[in-house]
Protein backbone atom coordinates (compact mmCIF):
# COMPACT_ATOMS: atom_id res chain seq x y z
CA UNK A 1 0.00 0.00 0.00
CA UNK A 2 2.72 2.01 1.09
CA UNK A 3 4.86 1.10 -2.44
CA UNK A 4 3.73 4.12 -4.76
CA UNK A 5 4.11 6.93 -2.40
CA UNK A 6 7.75 5.54 -1.31
CA UNK A 7 8.79 5.16 -5.34
CA UNK A 8 7.91 8.56 -6.19
CA UNK A 9 10.28 9.76 -3.34
CA UNK A 10 12.82 7.75 -4.16
CA UNK A 11 13.04 9.05 -7.55
CA UNK A 12 12.73 12.17 -6.48
CA UNK A 13 15.49 11.84 -4.44
CA UNK A 14 17.36 10.32 -7.63
CA UNK A 15 16.34 13.47 -9.83
CA UNK A 16 17.04 15.95 -7.27
CA UNK A 17 20.65 14.48 -6.12
CA UNK A 18 21.96 13.99 -9.48
CA UNK A 19 24.81 16.42 -10.03
CA UNK A 20 24.80 19.57 -12.41
CA UNK A 21 27.28 19.36 -15.58
CA UNK A 22 28.14 23.14 -14.50
CA UNK A 23 28.91 25.33 -11.36
CA UNK A 24 25.88 26.90 -10.42
CA UNK A 25 25.65 30.45 -9.34
CA UNK A 26 23.48 32.13 -6.01
CA UNK A 27 20.92 34.64 -7.02
CA UNK A 28 19.22 37.32 -4.51
CA UNK A 29 15.73 38.87 -4.72
CA UNK A 30 15.01 41.91 -2.92
CA UNK A 31 11.37 42.43 -4.90
CA UNK A 32 9.06 40.41 -6.00
CA UNK A 33 10.28 38.63 -9.09
CA UNK A 34 9.94 34.66 -10.58
CA UNK A 35 12.00 31.98 -11.03
CA UNK A 36 11.79 30.25 -14.51
CA UNK A 37 11.71 26.59 -15.70
CA UNK A 38 15.35 26.24 -17.14
CA UNK A 39 16.54 28.28 -14.86
CA UNK A 40 19.11 26.96 -12.56
CA UNK A 41 20.92 28.42 -9.66
CA UNK A 42 22.92 27.14 -6.15
CA UNK A 43 21.83 29.32 -3.57
CA UNK A 44 18.41 31.57 -3.77
CA UNK A 45 17.97 34.10 -0.86
CA UNK A 46 14.53 35.99 -0.86
CA UNK A 47 14.25 38.98 1.46
CA UNK A 48 12.18 42.28 2.43
CA UNK A 49 8.45 42.40 3.67
CA UNK A 50 6.73 42.79 0.37
CA UNK A 51 9.03 40.21 -1.87
CA UNK A 52 6.82 37.55 -3.43
CA UNK A 53 8.68 35.28 -5.57
CA UNK A 54 7.12 32.54 -7.70
CA UNK A 55 8.87 29.50 -8.86
CA UNK A 56 7.26 27.94 -12.23
CA UNK A 57 10.16 25.67 -12.86
CA UNK A 58 13.92 25.15 -12.42
CA UNK A 59 15.96 24.07 -10.05
CA UNK A 60 17.49 25.46 -6.96
CA UNK A 61 19.92 24.07 -4.78
CA UNK A 62 19.11 25.66 -1.57
CA UNK A 63 16.28 28.32 -1.57
CA UNK A 64 15.89 30.49 1.91
CA UNK A 65 13.01 32.92 2.76
CA UNK A 66 13.77 35.97 5.20
CA UNK A 67 11.87 39.18 6.91
CA UNK A 68 8.00 38.50 5.64
CA UNK A 69 8.31 37.27 2.19
CA UNK A 70 6.69 34.93 0.33
CA UNK A 71 8.10 32.05 -1.92
CA UNK A 72 5.23 30.09 -4.13
CA UNK A 73 6.05 26.96 -6.02
CA UNK A 74 4.41 25.73 -8.56
CA UNK A 75 7.03 23.69 -10.29
CA UNK A 76 10.66 22.80 -11.04
CA UNK A 77 12.59 21.12 -8.07
CA UNK A 78 14.45 22.24 -4.66
CA UNK A 79 16.64 19.94 -2.50
CA UNK A 80 16.16 22.53 0.52
CA UNK A 81 13.67 25.26 0.74
CA UNK A 82 13.63 26.50 4.19
CA UNK A 83 11.70 29.50 5.76
CA UNK A 84 13.29 31.62 8.29
CA UNK A 85 11.94 34.57 10.97
CA UNK A 86 8.26 35.98 9.62
CA UNK A 87 8.39 34.20 6.04
CA UNK A 88 5.91 32.00 4.42
CA UNK A 89 6.97 28.83 1.67
CA UNK A 90 3.77 27.59 -0.54
CA UNK A 91 4.33 24.49 -2.14
CA UNK A 92 1.54 23.27 -4.44
CA UNK A 93 3.80 21.30 -7.65
CA UNK A 94 7.42 20.62 -7.99
CA UNK A 95 9.44 18.67 -5.89
CA UNK A 96 11.00 19.44 -2.96
CA UNK A 97 13.37 17.35 -0.76
CA UNK A 98 13.22 19.37 2.52
CA UNK A 99 10.66 21.64 3.66
CA UNK A 100 11.26 23.09 6.83
CA UNK A 101 10.05 26.06 9.11
CA UNK A 102 12.76 27.95 11.65
CA UNK A 103 11.99 30.92 13.98
CA UNK A 104 8.61 32.15 13.50
CA UNK A 105 8.48 31.18 9.64
CA UNK A 106 5.55 28.96 7.93
CA UNK A 107 5.69 26.43 5.47
CA UNK A 108 2.58 24.86 3.66
CA UNK A 109 2.24 21.68 1.52
CA UNK A 110 -0.92 21.24 -0.67
CA UNK A 111 -2.22 19.06 -2.89
CA UNK A 112 -0.02 18.52 -5.86
CA UNK A 113 3.22 18.83 -3.85
CA UNK A 114 5.71 16.46 -2.97
CA UNK A 115 8.51 16.63 -0.56
CA UNK A 116 10.95 14.36 1.01
CA UNK A 117 10.71 15.15 4.80
CA UNK A 118 8.38 18.04 5.97
CA UNK A 119 10.23 19.42 9.26
CA UNK A 120 9.51 22.58 11.94
CA UNK A 121 11.63 23.72 14.62
CA UNK A 122 12.39 26.79 16.79
CA UNK A 123 8.20 28.65 16.98
CA UNK A 124 8.10 27.50 13.14
CA UNK A 125 4.73 26.16 11.55
CA UNK A 126 4.36 23.58 9.02
CA UNK A 127 0.71 22.71 7.16
CA UNK A 128 -0.31 19.71 5.15
CA UNK A 129 -3.30 20.00 3.45
CA UNK A 130 -2.53 17.30 0.85
CA UNK A 131 0.26 15.49 -1.39
CA UNK A 132 2.97 13.28 -0.32
CA UNK A 133 5.93 13.22 2.60
CA UNK A 134 8.09 10.29 3.96
CA UNK A 135 8.76 12.02 6.84
CA UNK A 136 6.85 14.69 9.09
CA UNK A 137 9.26 16.14 11.66
CA UNK A 138 8.17 19.03 14.69
CA UNK A 139 10.52 19.90 17.94
CA UNK A 140 11.31 22.58 19.43
CA UNK A 141 7.80 24.85 20.19
CA UNK A 142 7.13 24.25 16.58
CA UNK A 143 3.49 23.03 15.44
CA UNK A 144 2.89 21.05 12.66
CA UNK A 145 -1.17 21.20 11.74
CA UNK A 146 -2.25 17.90 9.51
CA UNK A 147 -5.82 18.59 7.34
CA UNK A 148 -4.93 15.96 4.43
CA UNK A 149 -2.12 14.45 2.74
CA UNK A 150 -0.59 11.19 2.92
CA UNK A 151 2.85 10.63 5.39
CA UNK A 152 4.57 7.36 3.61
CA UNK A 153 7.01 6.91 6.35
CA UNK A 154 6.38 8.24 10.20
CA UNK A 155 5.47 11.59 12.20
CA UNK A 156 7.82 12.63 15.08
CA UNK A 157 7.26 14.87 17.62
CA UNK A 158 9.69 15.83 20.31
CA UNK A 159 10.51 18.82 23.12
CA UNK A 160 7.51 20.88 23.11
CA UNK A 161 6.10 20.62 19.80
CA UNK A 162 2.32 20.38 18.62
CA UNK A 163 1.04 18.07 16.13
CA UNK A 164 -2.80 19.24 15.30
CA UNK A 165 -4.61 16.79 13.52
CA UNK A 166 -7.69 17.89 12.12
CA UNK A 167 -10.68 15.06 10.80
CA UNK A 168 -13.03 12.10 12.57
CA UNK A 169 -13.15 8.56 13.36
CA UNK A 170 -9.50 8.40 15.21
CA UNK A 171 -8.06 5.03 15.73
CA UNK A 172 -4.57 4.87 17.80
CA UNK A 173 -3.16 1.40 17.94
CA UNK A 174 -0.12 1.77 20.67
CA UNK A 175 1.33 -1.65 19.11
CA UNK A 176 0.90 -0.85 15.35
CA UNK A 177 2.84 0.50 12.60
CA UNK A 178 6.27 -0.09 10.99
CA UNK A 179 7.76 2.19 14.01
CA UNK A 180 7.92 2.29 17.72
CA UNK A 181 5.42 4.77 18.60
CA UNK A 182 2.07 3.26 17.19
CA UNK A 183 0.06 3.92 14.50
CA UNK A 184 -2.56 6.80 14.03
CA UNK A 185 -5.76 6.03 11.53
CA UNK A 186 -8.88 7.83 10.97
CA UNK A 187 -10.21 9.99 8.11
CA UNK A 188 -9.57 13.90 6.92
CA UNK A 189 -12.08 16.39 6.51
CA UNK A 190 -13.21 15.36 3.19
CA UNK A 191 -13.63 11.91 4.04
CA UNK A 192 -10.35 10.49 2.76
CA UNK A 193 -8.79 8.22 5.13
CA UNK A 194 -5.67 7.92 6.46
CA UNK A 195 -2.62 6.05 8.30
CA UNK A 196 0.52 7.57 9.80
CA UNK A 197 3.02 5.54 11.93
CA UNK A 198 4.69 7.39 14.87
CA UNK A 199 8.18 7.12 14.78
CA UNK A 200 8.04 6.91 19.31
CA UNK A 201 5.83 6.40 22.01
CA UNK A 202 6.89 10.21 23.04
CA UNK A 203 5.10 11.32 19.53
CA UNK A 204 1.78 10.32 20.50
CA UNK A 205 1.44 12.67 23.51
CA UNK A 206 2.79 15.66 21.26
CA UNK A 207 -0.83 15.31 19.43
CA UNK A 208 -4.10 17.25 19.27
CA UNK A 209 -7.00 14.95 17.44
CA UNK A 210 -9.35 17.96 16.60
CA UNK A 211 -12.60 16.72 15.23
CA UNK A 212 -14.39 17.89 12.19
CA UNK A 213 -17.20 20.74 13.31
CA UNK A 214 -19.85 18.79 12.40
CA UNK A 215 -18.72 16.11 15.11
CA UNK A 216 -18.27 18.53 17.70
CA UNK A 217 -21.70 19.82 17.04
CA UNK A 218 -23.04 16.59 17.54
CA UNK A 219 -21.15 15.95 20.42
CA UNK A 220 -22.72 19.44 21.33
CA UNK A 221 -26.45 18.63 20.55
CA UNK A 222 -25.62 15.54 22.26
CA UNK A 223 -24.78 16.48 25.35
CA UNK A 224 -27.73 19.43 25.43
CA UNK A 225 -30.03 16.02 25.03
CA UNK A 226 -28.10 14.59 27.93
CA UNK A 227 -28.82 17.30 29.55
CA UNK A 228 -32.67 18.18 29.23
CA UNK A 229 -33.55 14.67 29.59
CA UNK A 230 -31.63 15.09 33.15
CA UNK A 231 -33.38 18.14 33.80
CA UNK A 232 -36.52 16.59 33.03
CA UNK A 233 -35.75 13.31 35.11
CA UNK A 234 -35.13 15.52 37.99
CA UNK A 235 -37.93 17.43 38.29
CA UNK A 236 -39.75 14.27 38.34
CA UNK A 237 -38.17 13.40 41.24
CA UNK A 238 -38.39 16.35 42.94
CA UNK A 239 -42.34 16.34 42.24
CA UNK A 240 -42.55 12.62 43.10
CA UNK A 241 -40.43 13.26 46.22
CA UNK A 242 -43.22 16.54 47.57
CA UNK A 243 -46.23 13.86 46.94
CA UNK A 244 -44.03 11.42 49.22
CA UNK A 245 -43.16 13.96 51.96
CA UNK A 246 -46.97 15.28 51.83
CA UNK A 247 -48.29 11.85 51.89
CA UNK A 248 -46.07 11.38 54.65
CA UNK A 249 -47.42 13.98 56.45
CA UNK A 250 -51.14 13.09 55.82
CA UNK A 251 -50.90 9.62 57.66
CA UNK A 252 -48.79 11.29 60.23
Amino acid sequence: MKLAPITIIATLILIIAAPHAHALLDKTFYSSDQILPGEEWNAVYVYNNDTVVDMLGGFVEGLGTYDASTINVTAGSINGLNAHQFSTANVSGGTVLTLAAYDSGTVKLFPSGTVFSLDAAGAGTAYMSGGITEYARTGDSSTLNLYGGTVTNYLNAWDSATVNVYGYGFNYSPSGGSWNGGQLTGFWLDGTPFTIDLYDAQTYSHINLIPEPATILFLGLGGLVAHTAFNKTSNCHSIETRHLRNAERRTS
